[in-house]
């Protein structure tokens, strides 16, 4: 219950103070009730100076206020104010970009590099209240940004990434949601300084036990991008997912291209891009599509969700999707901080019954 900015804890005590004054007059007509009247000199003189607001009442409306003091500390009066705090959850999201040679493919325009890049810059600005990775994959797995919540910095990060950030080609799958995965559990590393990531730590997890991390609880997720099938992991992509699933880690997977095999381009060392050549038959070699059977069985096992890219407008709605999949909503929840104000109630009460106790002792003293 509150009363301009006075807060009762237990209101029930005020009701009270409703029956005080009829319990006064249940006991002042009862008192003059049991005291006998007699004649004592000019009666109407009597009735002149005898009045309901004589001197004699004073005691009587002492004694009403000390209880009414004491039933409104009863009601625990408090004085305070409202608290509100924003909780506001975090997501931890990795992005796992392929730069392997075959994402120079121009069936996503200009490239599916470019394009990636372009679209993955314009969702880092739709994902609210979340702490962003990247890393960047082909054989091996790079580091590009650790968990950050500097969107600007992880952007200019992403737009340094080409297809040379890793010299050696490949697809590894599996490596690279590994590297992710230690990141996530370690959310380690310097922001901006590209680390080398050692997919051999992973066996602490089938073996020793995890040490509580601060992290946990967190709602984690990683985006696989990727134009391919994995061909030269170390750790196998479905034994990854199983750690992410142990971890409690989503894993989305993306796979960008066409689902048919299309002339596959390369960058030359002059720096020009030109149909790549398969040197043992002398032919254009086609690239493959992405392996969306294992994308899709990936998703799967993680809980997360698979979907196949296959122009600039399709990657934008799917990632588009995901930041309403990994939008989370901010709880508020409001308390009030009181102080207990029952002790100066109390407080003036006894003042108040000293006061009527000093007077009946001196200036209203009656005789027995």
């Amino acid at each position: 219950m509150d009363f301009h900015g006075v807060h009762f804890a237990d209101p029930v005590w005020l009701l009270g103070l409703g029956v005080l004054p009829l319990a006064a007059l249940a006991v002042y007509f009862i008192s003059r009730s049991k005291h006998a009247t007699f004649a004592l000199g000019n009666p109407r003189l009597v009735l002149a100076v005898s009045t309901l607001f004589s001197v004699q009442v004073i005691p009587a409306f002492l004694r009403m206020a000390v209880l009414a003091l004491c039933l409104v500390a009863a009601a625990r009066p408090q004085a305070g104010q409202k608290k509100i705090e924003e909780k506001k959850p975090v997501t931890d999201l990795f992005v796992a970009l392929d730069v392997s040679g075959s994402m120079i493919t121009n069936d996503l325009k200009p490239n599916r590099i470019t394009a990636a890049k372009k679209i993955l810059g314009e969702f880092l600005d739709q994902v609210q209240n979340a702490r962003m990775g990247l890393t960047i994959f082909a054989r091996v797995s790079f580091t590009q940004c650790p968990l950050t919540t500097d969107i600007t910095l992880l952007k200019q990060l992403l737009g340094n990434v080409e297809l040379s950030s890793v010299k050696l080609d490949g697809t590894a799958i599996g490596d690279a949601l590994v590297s992710c995965l230690n990141r996530l559990k370690n959310g380690g590393g310097k922001a901006g300084v590209p680390t080398s990531d050692n997919p051999s730590m992973v066996a602490k997890l089938f073996g020793d036990k995890a040490e509580p991390e601060d992290d946990q609880g967190r709602n984690q997720a990683i985006i696989l991008l990727t134009d391919g099938g994995d061909n030269a992991s170390r750790i196998n992509p479905l034994a990854a997912a199983k750690i992410a699933v142990a971890q409690g880690v989503k894993v989305y997977t993306i796979g960008v291209g066409s689902k048919e095999r299309v002339p596959a381009l390369a960058m030359y060392p002059d720096g020009h891009v030109g149909p790549f050549i398969d040197q043992r038959t002398g032919q254009m070699a086609l690239s493959e599509p992405a392996d969306m059977g294992l994308l899709n069985e990936i998703a799967r096992l993680t809980g997360g969700k698979s979907y196949a890219a296959t122009d600039n407008h399709a990657l934008q709605s799917i990632l588009g999707e995901i930041a309403l999949l990994e939008k989370r909503d901010v709880s508020v929840t409001s308390h009030w901080e009181y102080q207990e104000l029952a002790s100066f109630f109390l407080l003036a009460a006894f003042l108040i019954l000293a006061l009527d106790i000093g007077l009946e002792t001196t200036i209203l003293r009656t005789l027995p």
